[in-house]
């Protein structure tokens, strides 16, 4: 065999010649792919439909109001809306209070972050003296649970008089109707604004490419508007609905309804029907209801139509009454009910046992499902205070103190982050602890903030918690 030959002969695990490659670089500064699905080559602002799905196009915009209607589906959402809600908010200083001997730069800043806080707590202070305080607020805003997302708009003013004298401040928070705005996203999805109906200016709304937002007298700045938004896809701000899961299981429910109210009347107290003495089947007779001769068939039977409706009747001698009930009491209905409401109280809490009683269950059954709903309601709470951390708290902190205070000191809405129904079992283990000696005095402000949800206690001299 030639050498040629030789060379040309390889094994089948014999590795491939290595190919020289030029790496890829791809500067790290802004976007490259573009997040629109029609428009992703444009570049330009698009104003997005005011339709946030299928289910609302097909159905019509207020197709998840409708299902909120829903006694069981919509009391799910107003429960969990009051489980959020069930704790105050709380504004928090951006940084820790420093320890009695710790250096005084450190009391400095504490200081700047205390006057921060206290300039955003006023600013709540002072919306609850208007006709839109913040637990209102939050209460409407909240519905962007059901429409996918909720816009309020902010109107502000120099506050004329009190501890916030000179200062800009919130005047009223107002949540707006879809219907009056549609968002403007870039091609990459960031954010520029609304085209709202503004009274007295325009109520021309766009959809599609937008070019020169910033020439149309009727578009909105995201500084002046507070959005609260659940599950969008790709960066979409109007968000997706959590009802959408739940249509399923509520449209069957409705399509059923009928049928059992139906069956209800008709078989509520059984069926009656007469059979009439064969000697006078051929008799005419005056029916009693309409006055006219008829059959004495026909004239039995406005008998039986009286009778049923819970009038008295008499019958010709020799006639014979059969009462019919139906094989079922009903149960199939509830059954199915049943099925439709687990459903959707499941896609809604997670969990079908936070309102719908188990059929076979156990406590610890019981006991996860609450843990399940309590991660839920501990979600929806950051999801809150991270809106009013920075479409409230930050823009106002930085109008009225400046850019770089506002990036230190901005301070953060907060709300109790433990669940009630754990104080007792979490209370039992920090003093079993404690009595221990496993836990360090530092702890303690931790421990009382994110696991006990009490006000931190005091430091002492010695920069220790007051036991």
């Amino acid at each position: 065999m030639s050498n040629k030959s030789k060379n040309r002969q390889r094994t089948t695990t014999e590795r491939p010649p290595r190919r020289e490659s030029t790496p890829l670089v791809t500067d790290m500064v802004g976007a490259n792919i573009g997040s629109s699905v029609q428009y992703g080559f444009l570049q330009a602002d698009r104003a997005l439909p005011q339709t946030i799905d299928d289910a609302e196009r097909d159905f019509g915009e207020d197709i998840y109001d409708r299902m909120a209607n829903d006694a069981v589906l919509g009391g799910a959402e107003a429960y969990l809306k009051v489980l959020v809600l069930s704790v105050d908010l709380n504004v928090t200083p951006s940084i820790e209070e420093p320890r009695p001997h710790e250096p005084s730069e450190l009391h400095a800043e504490f200081a700047k972050a205390m006057a921060a806080r206290d300039f955003c707590h006023a600013c709540l202070d002072r919306l609850a003296h208007t006709d839109r305080p913040i637990r209102k607020i939050l209460w409407d805003m909240l519905d962007a649970l059901r429409k996918g997302h909720r816009l309020a708009e902010i109107a502000a003013e120099v506050a004329p008089s009190g501890l916030l004298k000179g200062k800009l401040v919130p005047q009223a928070i107002r949540p707006k109707p879809r219907k009056n705005y549609a968002f403007v996203v870039d091609e990459y999805n960031t954010f520029r604004g609304v085209i709202a109906v503004v009274p007295g200016v325009s109520i021309a709304l766009r959809n599609g490419i937008v070019y020169g937002l910033d020439e149309i007298p009727n578009a909105i700045a995201p500084s002046k508007l507070m959005v609260l938004t659940f599950g969008g896809q790709d960066g979409d701000p109007r968000g997706r609905s959590w009802f959408r899961r739940a249509y399923d299981p509520w449209y069957r429910k409705q399509i059923v309804k009928p049928e059992s109210v139906k069956t209800a009347v008709q078989f509520g107290g059984g069926m009656i029907t007469a059979i009439a003495p064969e000697d006078i089947n051929q008799v005419n007779v005056q029916d009693p209801i309409t006055g006219k001769t008829v059959h004495i068939q026909s004239a039995i039977q406005s008998i039986l139509q009286q009778l049923s409706n819970g009038g008295t009747a008499t019958f010709p001698g020799g006639t014979k009454l059969e009462v019919h009930r139906p094989d079922s009491n009903g149960s199939y209905f509830e059954d199915f009910f049943d099925r439709c409401d687990r459903e959707m109280v499941t896609t809604f809490l997670l969990s079908g046992r936070a309102m719908l009683e188990a059929r076979h269950g156990s406590k610890a059954d019981s006991g996860a499902s609450q843990d399940v709903v309590d991660d839920l309601v501990q979600f929806v709470r950051h999801e809150l205070c991270e809106m009013i951390t920075l479409r409230l708290f930050r823009p106002f902190v930085e109008m009225n103190f400046g850019v770089d205070f506002a990036e230190r000191f901005t301070p953060k809405a907060t709300m109790l982050k433990m669940s009630r129904p754990d104080f007792a079992a979490n209370a039992t283990a920090v003093a079993a602890l404690k009595t221990a000696g496993y836990l360090d005095p530092s702890q303690l402000p931790d421990i009382d903030r994110e696991i006990l949800g009490l006000p931190e206690r005091p430091l002492t001299g010695d920069g220790d918690p007051d036991l």
